[in-house]
Parts: structure tokens; C-alpha cells; sequence
């Protein structure tokens, strides 16, 4: 819908670009929300679904939230850090689930915080994704056996000291 204000008729068009620009700057911020909201709603979601099947529904769900200029991800009533890292791999699977990304990496940093036991889930749901998945994982053997089966039958390139360093030497 145009609608011509009366400026405009007398022959001054800027009232009605503004009126224009501010009807249409209007429409984009709803569709802005809009979309946002969804995008919440969709991750959110997903991280509930992801997060239940490594914890089983003992631990909260990480949440997205996004405000008008800015956005916040926190796992309620936690603050531990392993809790923190397990937000960021719970989130990290949800946009890959939800988008066309196609692999995710994960290094040691990230994985070395969280529990053995949420390693071993973690570990399957990588196992079982239809994209690409590339971690690198400090001390295999220190995780359970279980861990080890997963790493053990999935792995594709694995590197150690002694000469097993890739392309032979050190990098650190």
C-alpha cells in the first residue's frame, strides 16, 4: 500500500521518501523479530534434543536468545565450565543439523572439560552424523573404553610423538 501524503501532491517528494523509508524501516524490523524468533525457536529446539541425548535430561539445555542489538547463550543454573564447552559443542551440532554446513571441527581444548561419560555421547553423536566431523583429541587412552572403540573405529589420520608428527617433526 502507497499512501501519497498531501507535501507530496504540492510537488515535495523527501516527505514521501521518508514516509516511505519509515513504513518500509518499520516492516524490516518486524520481519527482523520475526525471524529471529524463529531462528531461536528452531536452535533452541535442537540443542533441547541434542543436550537429552548426551545427558539424558539430568543437565539443562544451553539456550539462544536474541535481543534487539545484541544476543546471549548461557545453560541455566550452570556455570561450570565443562557445562560451558558442552553448550558450545551442543550448539556447534545444532546449526550443523539445521543448516547446509557441511563439517563441524572441534579441537582438544574444547572436548578435554567435559565428563567422560558425556565424551562417549558427544563421540557417538559425531559418529553418527551425515557430515564431516574433525576433532583432535588429547590422550585417548585417559577416556572410556567405550570412547576408545568409537575414536578407534572412525579414526582417519592420527598423530604422536616420536616420529609420528605430521610430516615427521614438531610443530610446537
Amino acid at each position: 500500500m502507497v499512501i501519497i501524503s498531501s507535501n507530496f501532491r504540492s510537488g515535495n517528494p523527501v516527505s514521501f521518501r521518508a514516509f516511505y523509508f519509515s513504513a518500509n524501516s518499520e516492516r524490516l524490523k518486524e520481519v527482523e523479530i520475526e525471524q529471529f524468533a524463529c531462528l531461536e525457536k528452531k536452535v533452541n529446539s535442537k540443542m533441547e534434543q541434542i543436550n537429552n541425548e548426551i545427558y539424558s535430561g539430568t543437565y539443562n539445555a544451553p539456550i539462544l536468545a536474541f535481543g534487539e542489538n545484541k544476543y546471549t547463550f548461557f545453560t541455566p543454573d550452570d556455570t561450570g565450565t565443562g557445562i560451558a564447552y558442552k553448550g558450545l559443542i551442543v550448539f556447534d551440532l545444532s546449526v550443523l543439523d539445521l543448516t547446509k554446513l557441511p563439517l563441524l571441527v572441534h579441537d582438544s581444548v574444547l572436548l578435554k572439560q567435559i565428563s567422560d561419560e558425556a565424551i562417549e555421547k558427544i563421540l557417538e553423536l559425531y559418529k553418527n552424523q551425515n557430515k564431516q566431523v574433525i576433532i583432535a583429541l588429547d590422550k585417548q587412552d585417559s577416556y572410556t573404553e567405550a570412547s576408545q572403540v568409537i575414536l578407534n573405529k572412525n579414526v582417519v589420520l592420527k598423530l604422536s610423538t616420536n616420529g609420528e608428527e605430521l610430516f615427521g617433526r614438531s610443530w610446537g
